[in-house]
């Protein structure tokens, strides 16, 4: 801006500081501006937005004009007053439909800069005592935590959204409201990922909000049917979602290291022992489990129980239990399903 200014009215000049070659890849930092007339060492530019001019502070040259404002708009180009006398293209970032109506106190951030009056500094201080009385930070705090902990496991800017909106709800329920927001918040993000058909077990959930497994348990029950009840009041069916084996399957291999023919064939035999509810009634961590473990035993780089446990999330006994029915089964399991080894490979039960 300056180099243009300075071709037009040649009142304003260029002087190096350490008068040292520039280097023709990066600018010289050491570059300063000062007024051509009073060539003063310490310049005083001064830029008139109002006037489009930039003048010298200490003699009054002009030293160019037509300077372009590049600070925020802040004026209203509304016709009419019937919406407020504000015009939506002006009015900085959009709603935060998640964190309520943006047009709030609560929402209302007021800055503390004001060109050095002080006045901005105790509007927004008593805007802060205001904000702060009516809680109106807590749910903002609360947000910024799920979002930070839904990014620490991954999980999609849509879940997040659903978990915060979860959270939102479940401040209105009395039971979930007197337990600690470390709680719901673990509750919210599990009962997010099943909406969302995400693959997140207990023990993730559990590892990554220190919240013990029985009590997010309990708050998911509840929050789960409150959400429910409130879609029923509002004429909305929603259907509890189920998270694929499959989704399992693909994370638990991919952990594992396993190749990609023995992760098709977990696959095909989750989904015979799904659809034909061979393991009806346990839980879909036990079905993956086991179903890894059954294979992994009949391919050329097999897994001991112990491993296949850690990773998926559940106890050897539970896997061997699991593992004991799928071995009844084993001939329809593999039909048709090319295995490096045969059935003598399996462990007997």
């Amino acid at each position: 801006m300056f180099s243009a200014v300075h071709k037009k009215s040649n009142n304003l000049s260029f002087e190096n500081k350490t008068f040292s070659q520039m280097s023709a890849i990066q600018p010289d930092l050491n570059i300063k501006v000062m007024c051509n007339f009073c060539r003063n060492p310490v310049p005083n530019v001064i830029e008139n937005f109002r006037d489009g001019d930039l003048i010298c502070g200490d003699c009054g040259l002009v030293l160019g004009d037509r300077v372009v404002d590049t600070r925020s708009e802040w004026r209203t180009f509304s016709n009419s007053d019937s919406d407020g006398g504000a015009d939506p293209t002006r009015v900085g970032a959009t709603q935060d439909t998640l964190l309520g109506d943006g047009n709030t106190l609560e929402s209302t951030t007021i800055s503390r800069r004001d060109g050095g009056t002080g006045r901005g500094k105790d509007i927004s201080r008593t805007h802060s005592k205001l904000s702060e009385s009516k809680n109106a930070n807590t749910l903002a705090t609360h947000a910024r935590t799920i979002s930070s902990m839904a990014e620490r496991i991954g999980l999609t800017k849509q879940v997040t959204d659903s978990a915060i909106q979860l959270f939102r709800l479940s401040q209105t329920n009395k039971q979930l409201k007197s337990k600690p927001a470390e709680w719901s918040m673990a509750a919210c993000i599990y009962l997010a990922c099943r909406q969302n058909s995400v693959s997140r077990t207990f023990k993730e959930i559990c590892g990554l909000t220190n919240v013990p497994k029985k009590e997010i348990g309990k708050l998911y029950k509840i929050l789960a049917d409150q959400f429910n009840k409130d879609n029923k009041q509002a004429g909305n069916e929603t259907q509890r979602a189920q998270v694929s084996p499959e989704s399992f399957i693909g994370r638990f291999a991919g952990e594992l290291e396993l190749d990609n023919n023995v992760r098709a064939a977990c696959i095909q035999v989750g989904k015979r022992v799904f659809d034909k509810d061979i393991l009806a009634g346990r839980s879909t961590i036990s079905l993956v489990a086991s179903v890894i473990y059954f294979v992994v035993c009949l391919s050329e780089t097999p897994k001991s129980a112990i491993e296949v446990a850690k990773i998926s999330g559940c106890t050897e006994s539970t896997l061997k239990t699991s593992y004991k029915i799928l071995y009844q089964h084993r001939e329809m399991l593999v039909e048709g399903i090319k295995t490096a080894k045969g059935m003598e490979a399996l462990p007997a039960v």
